[in-house]
């Protein structure tokens, strides 16, 4: 809860209600809502305030905290001694819900840091009044993933994949962000022709060509790394056949729910292996 002095006898009290966060869905990303409760400590005239917020995201111990968004409110309020509703308005975007994932990923729940911006006239002449505030909202992991739920059928997977130290990777991950960056423009070939580059590395490193080539014929009695081998080599066979025109591969079309499903999957391949570099 944050509690506001504005130092001429009112204090406003701020207090997240039972549900207060949820996600819609917003083109290239979600709007986030977050509701409160404003009231009154004490008992005072009757005003309106403006009220709006910064919210930062980071783990419970409040390490490495990252901006997430400015979340406004549509109209200014009046509270009272029994508190009146606040809907505070941001936007998410797509990258963001993924670092959030991420985040989940690796300590479950979650912190909002909010830091409020209200603001009233008081006084006569009447004069602006603005101070700051701030509280945290502790967002349980399954909360998230029920509204993440919400939006997740208008919306296709993509896989963070983080800058690792490994030079050959750096150009991995860079011929991934230049392929989901075609794959947005329309460009459907290139954007698998950029992937294929991007996999290229990890198809050396992990030598997928021999690992292949001695893989057992029964597909049920193949190892795991085996297993993994096959589904890189026809990974880059798919992509392959966006880079090539030869009498097999040139009559291909690959429409944007192809490319979605190669390129996300050139990028879980690809973060995988960084992850076992480190």
């Amino acid at each position: 809860m944050a509690s506001i002095d504005f130092g001429d006898g009112q204090r406003l009290e701020l207090e997240e209600t039972t549900d207060a966060l949820s996600l819609a869905l917003a083109a290239g990303g979600a709007r986030l809502e977050l509701r409160f409760r404003a009231a009154l400590a004490v008992e005072a005239p009757a005003r309106s305030y403006r009220i709006a917020a910064t919210a930062d995201v980071s783990r419970l111990s409040q390490q490495n905290r990252q901006m997430l968004c400015r979340l406004e409110g549509a109209y200014p309020v009046t509270p009272t001694l029994r508190g009146a509703e606040v809907r505070l308005v941001g936007y998410v975007s797509a990258e963001q819900l993924r670092v959030i994932d991420e985040l989940r990923a690796a300590s479950g729940d979650f912190w909002l840091n909010l830091t409020f911006d209200v603001s009233t006239v008081s006084g006569t002449p009447p004069e602006l009044i603005a101070r700051t505030g701030d509280s945290f909202l502790v967002v349980r992991s399954a909360t998230w993933g029920e509204q993440t739920q919400r939006i997740a059928a208008a919306s296709f997977i993509d896989v963070l994949v983080p800058m690792p130290q490994n030079a050959e990777m750096v150009g991995a991950v860079t011929r991934l962000n230049e392929a989901r960056q075609l794959l947005l423009d329309g460009k459907y070939d290139p954007a698998l022709g950029e992937a294929r580059k991007a996999l290229e590395p990890v198809r050396a490193a992990m030598r997928t060509v021999y690992q292949s080539g001695k893989a057992k014929t029964d597909a049920h009695q193949r190892l795991l790394d085996e297993r993994f081998a096959m589904m890189v080599e026809d990974l880059f066979s798919l992509l392959s056949g966006a880079a090539h025109d030869d009498p097999v591969t040139q009559d291909f079309t690959y429409s944007r729910e192809d490319a979605v499903t190669l390129i996300a999957s050139t990028a879980g391949i690809v973060k995988r292996h960084i992850a076992r570099l480190n």
